[in-house]
């Protein structure tokens, strides 16, 4: 039987998380907003670098995450963010160097999830593979070097940040970040319908991915409404992850060498993910219609009034 890793986040835990990652009335400004939760971030990033105690593995999955959370903050100003695509390259870089260790983690959690899913009890060689191969990765590369050499990108990142400027303020400032990401995944679902192709589901994916960014920062404007979409979204953003992971999953499986059962265990693995894949598919383009019904400017009006009244209460 697999075993599945479950982890009960602390009540800490779950109440940080909720209040991280914010918008504050008392941002005198977007760009003091901005450069306060980039500051945040960073700071939690290097903390968990420097945590001696806390598991390698899942360190490096708690500083991707702060890497995306940071490329999400920046995408909502993109377009009054002149340094926007300097920051967003430099930070995506830096985050490329733990993913090779992140990307078989992935799979085993993704193994853990199918087995889940399906009730499918002979996935227990895959993962015993997975997780050796993961091991010999670890023993063979140098985990240390790649965390200090992020550690020290992001030292010079937030020296950085005390500069950060941008050229519009209060909703203009992010009306059109908003709008772009909004628009973006509703096109990429219809494409998403029409070619439900790994790669055209993947972009879809980072589209969703950073409005229920946009949402959680903004959540402040009206929390219970914005709360709940929020958890809508990351819903479809896990459902869409879930695909994408299985897709990364069967590329492996595809060229990978000495798998127990050989050419038919291969065959029979993929075929079953094929087959979560659709299931996950049809999950998502349902709630992505009810989430993404509305034109983006709609959406964006509402989020105005929202952000007005919130300033000026």
């Amino acid at each position: 039987m697999i075993r599945l890793p479950l982890r009960c986040a602390s009540a800490r835990e779950a109440r940080d998380e909720f209040m991280a990652y914010r918008l504050k009335r008392t941002d005198e400004t977007c760009e003091a907003a901005l450069r306060r939760i980039a500051t945040e971030e960073i700071d939690a990033a290097l903390a968990e670098i420097d945590d001696a105690g806390m598991d390698l593995h899942d360190k490096i999955h708690e500083l991707r995450k702060r890497a995306k959370r940071l490329r999400g903050l920046i995408r909502l100003v993109r377009p009054s963010f002149p340094a926007y695509a300097a920051e967003n390259a430099a930070i995506r870089d830096a985050a490329r160097r733990l993913s090779g260790l992140r990307d078989f983690e992935g799979m085993i959690e993704t193994v853990d999830k199918l087995a889940a899913a399906t009730g499918d009890a002979g996935l227990g060689p895959l993962r015993a593979h997975l997780v050796a191969t993961r091991n010999a990765a670890v023993a063979g590369g140098d985990v240390a070097a790649d965390l200090a050499v992020f550690r020290a990108e992001m030292m010079a990142l937030r020296a950085r940040v005390a500069d950060w400027t941008l050229t519009a303020n209060g909703f203009k400032a992010l009306r059109p970040g908003i709008d772009k990401i909004f628009d973006r995944a509703r096109q990429d679902r219809r494409l998403a319908a029409e070619t439900p192709e790994t790669a055209v589901i993947h972009d879809w994916r980072k589209a969703v991915k950073y409005h229920w960014y946009h949402t959680r920062l903004l959540q402040p404007i009206d929390p219970a409404r914005m709360g709940r979409r929020a958890g809508q979204v990351r819903t479809l953003s896990e459902l869409l992850g879930d695909h994408h992971d299985l897709a990364v999953l069967d590329g492996w499986i595809a060229g990978a060498d000495a798998l127990t059962g050989g050419a038919a265990e291969r065959d029979r693995l993929r075929d079953l993910i094929a087959a979560r894949q659709a299931a996950l598919e049809a999950e998502a383009q349902a709630l992505a219609a009810r989430l993404f019904a509305s034109p983006a400017r709609k959406m964006s009006r509402r989020w105005k009034h929202l952000w007005k009244a919130w300033r000026a209460a």
